[in-house]
């Protein structure tokens, strides 16, 4: 901020004392202190609501963005013919597993032989 060193502070306080005088120095110095604390106050509320629109701002571009891309037909046709390959391949799975089982039972299941003995 301000660059002030010794040999400058030693410089303005001399002539603070010569003009002000002893006996109110105190009260000056409390009122710039003030003075000083307000400003730093009113800066500070200052840069934090410049950093607010910015950011509003950013925000209000990232949402036209992704309105963009929300509203693009391209991507919903894609995303339905995903959707369109998944529900086939799920299908063509239960397919391939039904005839699976069907086959297994098949060979699973053999016939008995019966054998034929005659009672006298």
């Amino acid at each position: 901020m301000l660059d002030i060193g010794f040999p400058e502070f030693l410089l303005i306080s001399f002539v603070l004392l010569i003009v002000v005088g002893p006996k109110d120095l105190p009260k000056v110095l409390r009122s710039i202190t003030t003075f000083i604390r307000k400003i730093k106050t009113m800066a500070s509320q200052f840069h934090s609501g410049i950093d607010d629109l910015a950011n509003e701002s950013e925000i209000s571009d990232l949402r036209k963005e992704v309105s963009k891309i929300e509203n693009n037909p391209i991507i919903d046709s894609e995303i339905n013919e995903i959707k369109d390959l998944k529900n086939e391949i799920n299908v063509k799975s239960l397919k391939d597993n039904v005839n699976e089982i069907k086959n297994s039972q098949k060979t699973s299941v053999k016939p008995k032989k019966t054998s034929k003995t005659i009672k006298k």
